[in-house]
């Protein structure tokens, strides 16, 4: 399976990992890695950044992540860039490998020139041809992908679905980093914050559900109170849910890729 995938991906290059990344990162050594053996140090890079550097020009800083409080290099700090390739295709500005998606730094910057256009085009389609012009803007909608049904191509379909959203997801206590704490140590969720939207997270195996319910009541902006408590729901497929206790390790209550709704508790009347 992992060598079907390598078309649309590259393996990392430290030996110790050789996780498959969707959008592997091109080092000065010419080797790909993922986004957490990126840095020199990490991979314990052969090259040596300032030997080629005369030492008569100024010293010029890495450009930095542009999200809120991180301080780590961007991405064009390490592809060679000089800051004029944006990581984010919407608001156009550059970041870390753990910023790089648009979810994760919270990008609001939508393309308003290309739906203006989109919207004139629909009102000149139903002003000329109103009986199809219903018909031809329902046919470009987008349509959800289906699970399928054979055995085999669903647990390869499975597989990489779990690939991708390990891809996407990020520390859910903000003292981890992707760096400190391996992938085998590591149990990724997602967290439903609306009826359809989801964010994905990873926590430590062991951090108790207590825990894990004040990092996500924060991430997803709910504040706890005293008159009403919150609590962990595990969504299930064939019943109302099932209500996590907060004195077990995470590990022993949520599988990977199990999906969570932090609630308040509805206390009787």
């Amino acid at each position: 399976m992992a060598e079907a995938l390598l078309h649309i991906g590259a393996q990392c290059s430290h030996s110790p990992c050789k996780e498959i990344d969707f959008l592997p990162i091109i080092c000065k050594c010419n080797k790909y890695f993922c986004k957490t053996h990126i840095s020199p140090d990490v991979h314990q890079c052969p090259v040596d950044l300032t030997s080629n550097n005369p030492t008569n020009l100024p010293f010029v800083k890495l450009q930095r992540c542009a999200a809120e409080r991180c301080g780590k290099p961007s991405l064009n700090a390490f592809n060679g860039g000089q800051g004029s390739v944006p990581t984010c295709s919407q608001c156009q500005r550059s970041f870390c490998a753990d910023h790089r998606y648009p979810d994760s730094h919270s990008c609001l910057v939508q393309d308003n020139s290309t739906e203006k256009k989109s919207a004139a085009a629909r009102a000149l389609l139903a002003k000329n041809f109103p009986s199809s012009s219903t018909k031809k803007v329902a046919s470009h909608s987008p349509r959800p992908t289906k699970r399928p049904t054979d055995p085999v191509k669903l647990a390869q379909y499975d597989k990489l679905e779990l690939m991708k959203m390990r891809h996407r997801a990020l520390p859910g206590d903000s003292k981890d980093r992707s760096s400190s704490v391996s992938l085998d140590q590591r149990l990724h969720i997602k967290v439903r914050t609306g009826e359809a939207t989801e964010k994905v997270f990873w926590f430590q195996k062991t951090m108790v559900i207590g825990r894990v319910l004040d990092c996500l009541a924060s991430q997803v902006g709910i504040k706890p109170s005293d008159g009403t408590p919150l609590e962990l729901l595990k969504v299930c497929d064939d019943s109302d849910g099932q209500v996590l206790r907060n004195d077990r390790p995470i590990v022993d209550e949520v599988e990977e890729g199990d999906t969570l709704v932090v609630r308040r508790i509805a206390l009787p009347t």
